[in-house]
């Protein structure tokens, strides 16, 4: 290849807009996906409190804010032990565990279930509003229950869903005469409502006593307060946890919020100077190296490689210590007529103090391994020097 600087393939401007928009769609995919539960519709299709379709509750939350002056919402697992009653109302996809490990949560506190009953899917045409595809098979829903108790759920002539179970109970309610009489019952005296024995749980078997349709009555906003109101004297609260709109904590989050938040923008800040850094360059590229060079000097050092290859180092004394000899010979003006013997007499002559020239070259040329040679080639070459005064 050619020696010329390489160029540059992006202009700096390029590149730095490049990293800009990388890192603000990194940050904006972690801020998203830390905080998706809190960004999801609030009044997306569902069987929870804050749907206006049909078979949601957001009209039950909004007659108890009207009837009680508020009504909580549950986005927080670690908010489900409130004392408050919550109402907890059940989707087809509810996961049995999921409902078990709520209900374990309000053991002793007050709580009244709503069970699913109508399959729906969302409209394109009307945001919010659902279109029915029938009912939830009553063996299902069954099945959401295996991890409290047994019960059997049957659907009356009016088109209600009723449920029975051996550790299920009739809601009683005081009637003027000061007798007891069962309530929500549908009239073959089948239950709609009924207690949980031994812990303050309401089981709700038909939506339709509490969702937005059941609520288009006033006959049926009475019923829906009367059950709301099961428990007195406690404030109502709606559960969100099992319908997505759960708050809890994690890492992401923490990240972004008090008190780490500063230490998230310190790392960001050193990962952005580290960056930048990294972009900068001291001078300009470096050619890139020619895969063979030019000149004497490659020569040398591919017969080096050659030599280092071939494990001949040391084998190479001999050729040392004849440059020594005809560099020391012109130095010192040896006649160019003498032979060999006599020139190596001559050369052996001009260091009397010192080892002899002979002897020198002898251990260069006998060398057996790379260090030998080196320690001779050093001798030679201050031999050289002190015959040659380069010494002075």
């Amino acid at each position: 290849m050619s020696g010329e600087n390489a160029r540059a393939p992006f202009a700096m401007r390029t590149v730095l807009v490049l990293v800009i928009l990388g890192v603000v769609a990194f940050l904006g995919f972690v801020l998203l996906a830390a905080y998706a539960d809190d960004l999801q519709p609030a009044q997306r299709p569902g069987n929870h409190a804050l749907a206006p379709s049909a078979v949601g509750f957001a009209g039950a939350a909004e007659l108890v804010r009207r009837v009680h002056g508020s009504a909580t919402m549950i986005r927080r697992e670690a908010d489900l032990g409130t004392h408050d009653t919550l109402v907890v109302t059940l989707s087809p996809g509810t996961d049995p565990d999921a409902l078990k490990k709520l209900l374990d949560r309000r053991v002793s506190q007050p709580t009244i279930l709503v069970l699913p009953k109508w399959l729906t899917f969302p409209r394109r045409d009307k945001p919010g509003w659902v279109t029915s595809f029938g009912t939830l098979p009553a063996e299902m829903v069954e099945k959401q229950l295996t991890k409290l108790t047994l019960v059997k759920i049957t659907d009356n002539g009016p088109g209600l869903r009723t449920i029975t179970g051996g550790e299920l109970e009739p809601v009683y309610a005081d009637t003027e005469d000061g007798d007891s009489e069962q309530i929500f019952t549908d009239p073959d005296g089948r239950l709609l409502v009924a207690w949980m024995k031994k812990r303050p749980l309401l089981i709700v078997a038909d939506p339709d006593l509490l969702d937005n349709q059941g609520l288009k009555t006033l006959e049926g906003a009475e019923r829906a307060m009367q059950i709301l109101g099961a428990f007195e004297g406690r404030a109502i609260a709606f559960d969100l946890t099992l319908h997505g709109f759960g708050r809890n904590p994690n890492l992401l989050k923490l990240a972004f919020e008090a008190p780490f938040l500063p230490l998230t923008l310190c790392l960001l800040l050193a990962a952005l100077l580290a960056g930048w850094h990294a972009m900068l360059r001291f001078g300009p590229p470096l050619p890139e190296a020619r895969a063979v060079a030019f000149g004497k000097r490659a020569i040398v050092e591919n017969g080096a490689a050659l030599l280092r290859l071939a494990r001949r180092r040391h084998r190479t004394g001999d050729r040392y210590a004849a440059l020594i000899r005809e560099v020391a010979a012109s130095a010192t003006g040896a006649p160019a007529s003498l032979p060999p013997e006599a020139l190596d007499r001559y050369l052996d002559r001009l260091d009397k103090d010192g080892e002899p020239f002979t002897a020198l070259a002898d251990r260069a040329a006998d060398a057996r391994d790379t260090r030998t040679l080196l320690d001779a080639a050093r001798a030679l070459y201050q031999w050289k020097r002190t015959v040659t005064r380069e010494h002075r």
